[in-house]
């Protein structure tokens, strides 16, 4: 067995079960599906299910052992790239589910999709679509700031019942700092959101009008916004 780069294995870790991948069959021409990660076996193979509706018969010219295959997945959190890389089919198994065995890759390819680099922190927040007279109203969800880079943050809460779900609107973000009577106001659009291990992951875009103040935290908490 070939050795591999740690590099490799550091990226491969992030394809943890149930996350979806894009997977193009027979190489740049190919076509592409959205398959779900079931596991992986470090230095051996990735495991990977087709969508319940695909109908492999369809793809039979280019699902085969062997055949050549492009992985593209993103990387979240502080890291915020895209990384991609090719192998071959290892196995195909299509009952009693369809799934897919690939080969472990010897090389990662990566580029870096954000513009600034976020930096890790832990800022309690709160968001809300609504503000009355400088304040937060409405439905409020508390939690903290896990990252935050001049452009965006990224903003962290409990899973808990039905607040699982986050739309794609404007919303206001207040950050307690720590020295301050009043929470600095921030406005931002929410761009995505995903759940890992029971919390919610929302990534935040800050509104033109809001990253002077920005500049400033990220001054008092002394990151570089350059």
């Amino acid at each position: 067995m070939m050795p591999h780069d740690l590099n490799v294995n550091e990226f491969m870790t992030h394809l943890t079960p149930g996350k979806v991948i894009d997977l193009q069959l027979g190489g740049l021409s190919g076509v592409r599906i959205k398959p779900t990660v079931i596991g992986l076996d470090i230095g051996r193979y990735l495991l990977v299910k087709f969508p319940s509706k695909l109908n492999t018969t369809d793809y039979k010219d280019v699902l085969l052992q062997g055949n050549g295959v492009i992985v593209r997945y993103i990387v979240e959190g502080t890291r915020g790239e895209c990384v991609a890389f090719s192998t071959t089919i290892e196995h195909i198994i299509t009952v009693p589910e369809k799934l897919l065995f690939l080969n472990y890759p010897t090389k990662i390819e990566n580029r870096q999709l954000r513009t600034h680099q976020r930096e890790k922190t832990h800022l309690p927040a709160q968001i809300s679509q609504k503000l009355v007279a400088g304040k937060l109203a409405g439905n409020l969800l508390g939690g903290y700031i896990v990252d935050i880079s001049p452009r965006g943050c990224q903003f962290s809460f409990k899973q808990e019942g039905t607040n699982s779900s986050v739309k794609k609107c404007p919303v206001h973000i207040a950050i307690t700092l720590m020295g301050y009577d009043e929470p600095l106001l921030v406005d931002a659009h929410v761009k995505n959101h995903r759940s890992e291990n029971g919390q919610i992951l929302v990534g935040i875009m800050f509104d033109n009008n809001s990253l002077d103040k920005i500049d400033a935290l990220l001054d008092e908490l002394s990151i570089d916004a350059d």
